[in-house]
């Protein structure tokens, strides 16, 4: 398994287990591209961007990863909720990676705008850095 299926996968399965994600984005969590379209609100994997970040013999990644929560709200209340979620469940998570470590995970910053008639996306940016074991 590559580092990026890793990480997203790791990421993926924090959030599933993680209660308050699950009561504002479902149990089974609702990721766009897992299946068939899922009803609002869903959660995104938008880009994931990553580069080599190794030295001294140590084989490693450093990646920026965009989730975006995608919500039905007039007023954008239930998406900025729902991203806060997302972001506290990644700070307290240990992710665990088959063939990687995680050495850094931390978010860079957090959008929510309108994308249409009573549509939000909000958005999560991450940094990560994933070490070969």
């Amino acid at each position: 398994m590559s580092a990026e299926e890793a990480l997203e996968a790791a990421i993926l399965a924090v959030l599933a287990e993680d209660a308050v994600v699950a009561e504002l984005l479902g149990d089974p969590l609702r990721v766009i591209g897992a299946g068939p379209a899922p009803a609002f609100p869903y959660l995104e994997v938008v880009r994931h961007e990553s580069v080599e970040a190794g030295g001294a013999g140590v084989e490693a990644t450093e990646h920026r990863i965009d989730l975006a929560v995608v919500c039905r709200d007039s007023g954008g209340a239930r998406v900025r909720a729902a991203v806060a979620a997302v972001r506290t469940a990644l700070g307290e998570a240990e992710l665990a990676m088959t063939g990687w470590r995680c050495v850094l995970l931390v978010p860079l910053f957090s959008d929510a705008a309108r994308s249409g008639v009573q549509v939000w996306r909000g958005l999560l940016r991450l940094k990560a850095v994933v070490e070969a074991l």
